[in-house]
Parts: C-alpha cells; sequence; structure tokens
C-alpha cells in the first residue's frame, strides 16, 4: 500500500517526502533510522510470484554495482502482499535538464569531463558478468553532485544480457531523440545502443537543442543537423567525436564505451573525471563560452510533415532485416527536434515511453517513475507488419488492490495531437502511444492483455472518417491492423469472450454496426436501416448475447438493442423526442444499463442515466456536472467518464454506491477524454 510521509517502512526507513509517483509505486526520501542518512526508496506494489522472483534477481545484481558514477543500491527487500522495496543512495544536486534549463548549453569542457565520466560508467556496466545495459541514458538521468561527482542513475529500464540473449523481462523505453533506431520496437540492443545515448546527451548538453530522432533519421532520411551549425564555438574533434556516436547504424558508431572514452579523452581537454574540487554547474558559476546559446523549449520545435509510416517501416525491415512492430513514430511537437525558430530557456521534457516489462524497480532522487508490469503471457493473433499502425507501448498490468484502484487508459491532446495516456487513479500519467496521426477511443479486450484504437484521430469526434481500428498484443509487442475499406471504422468493442469486435463503420456513407470476427477477420453488417437512421457507439451485454447501440431516428437518438446475430432489432429505452441518449453500457448483472442523456438545446448539460431492463423504468443518477463516455471498473463498483467544470475536459472518478462526490482525476489544461478501465 502507498507510504505517507512519517511512516517508518521495515522498521528502519522514515518516509520524509515522495519524490515522484508512477501507476506502479512511487519512489521515496527516506531516513535511514540505522545509519542517520537520507536514502531514496522506491516501491513496486506488484506482488505476483514471478514478479517478486524477477525482482530479487534484479535487485541483488545491481546491489554488488560498486563505481564512482553509480549510486549504491543498499538494500531490497519485499514485504508480503505489500511491495516490494529497493533502498539505494540519495543523490544530493541537480541533474543536466536542470542545469541547462538555469544556464544554457555547456562549455565543452564541461561536457568533455561528463562524457568521459559516463563512459567510464558504461565501460564497468557493460563489461558485467552477465553485462548490463542502462537504456535509458538522458539529461535527467545524469545527476551532478554539488562537489562536482557526475552520476548516471535511473536504472529501471536496465537489461541483463545472459550470454548473447536478453532478459525477456527487460522493459523496452524509448525517449524519442535520445534512443538509438534499434531501440524502437523488437530489434536487438547492445553496448552500442548505449553509446547513442551518451552521445545524443553531450550533443543536447553542449547545444541547448536535443538531436533529430533517430527512428526518423533511419527510415525518413531526416538529417542531422551538425553541432558546429548548433554552436558554431566548439571545436570540430569534438564535433566529430559526437556525431560518430549518433550514427544511426550501430557498425558506424564507437563499438564500446572504452573507445569513446578515448576519443573524447583524445581531444585533449580533459584526461580525466571532473575533480571533486572543481564543481560543474554550481547555482553561482561562470556559464562559459557556450552559454549565450539557449535551450530549446518545450513544444517549440516544428513538427515535421507527415510521415510515410507504411513505405518507411517496410524500407526499415528491408535495410535491417528487423520487423519492428511498436516502432515508434515521429511526431508530437514535445518530442520533436529542435527547428530553427527562436527558442526560450527551457528544456524539452523527456518523455520515456515503454513496450515490454521489467524492472522498473531501481531509481534515484531524481527518478520520474513510469508504470511498467510484470510479464504477460503470449497471446495468439498474427500482425500485419506492412499495415501496422506502428504504436509504441507502455504496458501494463492492473494493480490488484480493491475495485476502483486498477489502471485505466485515455485519450489527451496534451502533446497537442490526440494521444493515449496510462494512469491509476491518484497517479502519474504516462504516454502509452505516440503516432503521427493520432490515437483515440481505446478500448480493452476482456483479459486486458489486447488494446483495440483508433487512428488517423486529429481530434474528438463522434464520427471517424477514414479511421481504422489497430489491436496491439502487449505479450508479443505486435500490432494487427484489421481489415478496413473507404469509409472509417471506429468505437470498437471486445465480445466478452474476446473472439470478435463491434464496432461502427462508414462504409456504406453513413453510420452502422459491423461484427468482425479476430480469427478470420471478416466483418459482417449487424443489421441494416435506412440511411436516416445510423447507428453508433455499439456495447456487448455480458454474456455476449445481445448488442446495445445508440441509433438516431427523426431527429433523435435512442438506445436499442439487437441479437448478436442481428435479429430482433428493438428499441430498449424511450426517453420521447426532446432528448438524446447515448453511449449505453451494461453493468455485470445483464439487468441493468448505463447511458448518457442531454437536451436537444445545445447548451443542455449530458447526465448520467440508469436504465433497468426488469422493470423498463430509468432514473437520473448524477446531474450535477456533465458526464459523457462513461466506463464501469471491472468489479463493477465505480465509474469513469469524461466531464467538464465549464473550461477543462476531464477524467472523473465516481463510487457507484455513492454517487453523490465524483473525484476528478486530471487537471491538465488539454482535453482529457475517452476513459476505459483494464480488466
Amino acid at each position: 500500500m502507498p507510504l505517507v510521509v512519517g511512516d517508518i517502512l521495515h522498521r528502519r526507513y522514515r518516509i520524509l517526502n515522495i519524490l515522484g509517483q508512477g501507476g506502479m509505486g512511487s519512489v521515496y526520501r527516506a531516513q535511514d533510522l540505522n545509519l542517520n542518512v537520507d536514502v531514496a526508496v522506491k516501491e513496486n506494489l506488484f506482488t505476483t510470484a514471478d514478479y517478486a522472483a524477477q525482482f530479487k534477481l534484479e535487485a541483488t545484481l545491481l546491489a554488488n554495482l560498486r563505481h564512482a558514477n553509480l549510486p549504491r543500491v543498499t538494500d531490497h527487500f519485499v514485504l508480503e502482499e505489500e511491495g516490494q522495496y529497493l533502498v539505494m543512495d540519495y543523490i544530493e544536486g541537480e541533474d543536466l535538464r536542470q542545469i541547462l534549463e538555469r544556464r544554457g548549453a555547456l562549455p565543452e569542457g564541461e561536457v568533455v569531463r561528463i562524457g568521459v565520466a559516463m563512459c567510464d560508467a558504461l565501460s564497468y556496466l557493460h563489461s558485467r558478468t552477465p553485462s548490463i545495459l542502462h537504456r535509458d541514458i538522458k539529461l535527467g538521468n545524469v545527476k551532478i553532485t554539488p562537489d562536482g561527482g557526475i552520476f548516471l542513475v535511473d536504472f529501471g529500464l536496465a537489461k541483463v544480457m545472459q550470454g548473447d540473449q536478453p532478459t525477456m523481462t527487460a522493459a523496452r523505453a524509448m525517449t524519442p531523440g535520445y534512443s538509438p533506431p534499434e531501440q524502437y520496437g523488437s530489434a536487438r540492443t547492445d553496448a552500442r545502443s548505449d553509446i547513442y545515448s551518451l552521445g545524443a546527451t553531450l550533443y543536447a548538453a553542449i547545444t541547448g537543442f536535443i538531436p533529430e530522432d533517430s527512428l526518423a533519421r533511419a527510415i525518413d532520411g531526416l538529417k542531422l543537423t551538425p553541432l558546429l551549425k548548433r554552436n558554431p564555438k566548439i571545436s570540430p574533434l569534438v564535433a566529430q567525436t559526437i556525431e560518430k556516436a549518433l550514427e544511426t547504424t550501430s557498425a558506424n558508431r564507437f563499438q564500446s564505451a572504452e573507445e569513446f572514452r578515448n576519443a573524447l579523452l583524445g581531444v585533449q581537454i580533459v584526461a580525466n573525471p571532473l575533480p571533486a574540487s572543481a564543481p560543474l554547474a554550481s547555482a553561482d558559476s561562470e556559464t562559459g563560452p557556450a552559454a549565450d546559446l539557449p535551450v530549446f523549449p518545450s513544444g517549440a520545435a516544428p513538427v515535421p510533415g507527415p510521415r510515410r509510416a507504411h513505405a518507411g517501416m517496410a524500407y526499415l525491415v528491408l535495410a535491417v532485416m528487423l520487423a519492428i512492430f511498436g516502432g515508434l513514430m515521429y511526431t508530437n511537437h514535445a518530442l520533436a527536434p529542435a527547428g530553427e525558430s527562436t527558442p526560450t530557456p527551457s528544456v524539452p521534457a523527456e518523455t520515456v515511453i515503454s513496450s515490454t516489462a521489467i524492472s522498473d524497480l531501481v531509481s534515484t532522487a531524481t527518478l520520474r517513475p513510469s508504470i511498467t508490469p510484470p510479464p504477460l503471457p503470449s497471446a495468439t493473433f498474427s500482425p500485419t507488419p506492412a499495415e501496422s499502425a506502428s504504436p509504441t507501448l507502455l504496458p501494463t498490468e492492473p494493480i490488484p488492490p480493491p475495485d476502483g484502484s486498477g489502471s485505466f487508459v485515455f485519450v489527451s491532446t496534451r502533446q497537442g495531437t490526440p494521444e493515449i495516456y496510462l494512469s491509476v487513479p491518484g497517479g502519474e500519467a504516462q504516454p502509452l502511444f505516440t503516432i503521427a496521426e493520432g490515437a483515440c477511443q481505446p478500448t480493452w479486450s476482456p483479459d486486458g492483455k489486447r488494446l483495440a484504437y483508433i487512428t488517423p484521430c486529429a481530434a474528438r469526434k463522434n464520427e471517424y472518417a477514414n479511421a481504422s481500428i489497430v489491436i496491439y498484443e502487449f505479450a508479443s509487442g505486435q500490432t494487427t491492423l484489421l481489415p478496413t475499406v473507404s469509409g472509417g471504422d471506429y468505437a470498437p468493442a471486445f465480445s466478452p469472450d474476446g473472439a470478435k469486435i463491434v464496432f461502427t463503420s462508414l462504409r456504406d456513407g453513413y453510420a452502422q454496426i459491423y461484427v468482425m470476427d479476430l480469427a478470420t477477420q471478416t466483418a459482417t453488417r449487424l443489421l441494416t436501416t435506412a440511411k436516416t437512421f445510423p447507428m453508433r457507439q455499439p456495447a456487448w451485454s455480458p454474456d455476449g448475447t445481445k448488442i446495445a447501440y445508440a441509433q438516431m431516428r427523426y431527429g433523435s437518438w435512442a438506445i436499442w438493442t439487437v441479437n448478436a446475430d442481428g435479429t430482433d432489432a428493438v428499441q430498449l429505452i424511450r426517453s420521447g423526442a426532446k432528448v438524446d441518449d447515448i453511449d449505453p453500457v451494461w453493468l455485470s448483472d445483464g439487468k441493468t444499463m448505463l447511458f448518457t442523456q442531454s437536451g436537444r438545446d445545445a447548451s443542455s448539460p449530458s447526465r448520467l442515466m440508469r436504465f433497468n431492463l426488469e422493470t423498463n423504468t430509468s432514473e437520473i443518477v448524477i446531474a450535477s456536472l456533465p458526464v459523457d463516455e462513461i466506463s464501469i471498473s471491472p468489479g463493477g463498483g465505480w465509474l469513469l467518464f469524461r466531464s467538464s467544470d465549464g473550461e477543462n475536459l476531464d477524467i472523473y472518478q465516481v463510487d457507484l454506491a455513492d454517487l453523490t462526490h465524483p473525484n476528478r482525476l486530471t487537471e491538465d489544461a488539454a482535453e482529457d477524454f475517452d476513459p476505459a478501465w483494464r480488466p
């Protein structure tokens, strides 16, 4: 269970404050009561036997690391039915992102010192038996202490290499601008992947600009902006050295951290890591010759033109003979590399997007924890690589405590284009997808192992012309683009057995309901109505025998049901011509349905209604604030919905046993919508 300030953990660690929160737990600053020193404690609330065993293996391995540029893991333990905990050094100071935000781009000498220290740390990690890859080197994970110490922190995405093979539970993560192309999707990573990320970090430190994304460079021919163009004051040798580390083909980079270190030392600016007597970045230090170069602000960089997703994927398969099924398309402006527009002195946020599970257990005080699951069993669907929508995902397993505390997804425009985010009530939202054309309407399979969504999605709409449905399998990391025809398919919903998907389609020129058999990928029109009677928002009954949907007749929307074979369509709810009834959702008992109702007046807010199928009666259950896009928790006790305070669209939660106290879960200024609990 989550800890609070003042708690004493394991009879030894007094919680002082929370450093960060994520879906699987939090990172705390604590006082070691035995040694009277501050430590960082990271918790993982997943307590399954398999995950506990993996935690112990990795924690033991990391606890044995001893290097001057790495924090120490000092303790690890599992509290049964509570969580798993990792204790490590608390590193005082600032990370490079904070330093650049305060000072601007760093002088050449300081950057080379940092590079040499990081190469020393990487050489140590890569030479362990088994070898350890960091896989998340970036500005935010290089920390400078007040006395000038340089630390590589956050091993939450580290991967252990057993011989030539990585552990299967290794977290696959991509930080756009920092990650090499092989780190996207299912391609193999090795020590040279860390070389690329370090090169990208040094590029950002010495220029104030994050380099162009590697996948866009590898697929679409986007060029890396030369360092000397970004910062003419640096020496050509330094520029050449960092640019070599940033080669998109791993064979063209430095082949080891030692080789990279020697090249940096060859610059003859520094031959040793920074001594403690020469603090790197104290608040009152001089900024140096490169400090007048501003750091590109988050969200200010221009977005490149539309990417050729399918052709690009085919090109990459041919070029590197790897099928990348979870590749991140180079898209949203907050993650894009710096362009030529006038910057302001702030640093872009570093967003990490993961796609398979490992230990997100090791951290330092600077960690922003991400939500990472235990490994999931294999799924059975085959991908359609040439047509795949190519997302990059952060899979997660729902947190098992009481109903209402599980994970959920929703869509947000906080990065500009609609993207799917993952969160838990009270937790930090993390992006699941980054797709150039946007992604909306996520829906889970009944077992929680597959996620269906639609793309493209440029904005929240009632109809999505030219959209397609994509299924992502969390176990394999593969995407399947469901067959479609001209028009657009949207509003998908899995059948209770997970074998079919019902959806709305515009393939007939107007909205109709179709059912697709996922084994054969054949779609059948559920029933046929006149063009003036469109249908949308289908929802399966709990036993899979019926489908509810909203249908317009004579200017009003009403809730209808039909047998799953398309027979016996009947209007279920008759509220009259002055209101619209939409968005039906069945409760698990099969006897009750929730839906939203709004007046024909555009200013009339929608309200939550409950319909009893046995008595054929409706009642208002929430009218205190607008209610749209409802989702019932797996246990049936909680409700997610989209609402508004008059300014923002946000996600709310309410206990179905006490509908008088809705809880606002998101508060971002962007639009948040399309919530869906994970089973």
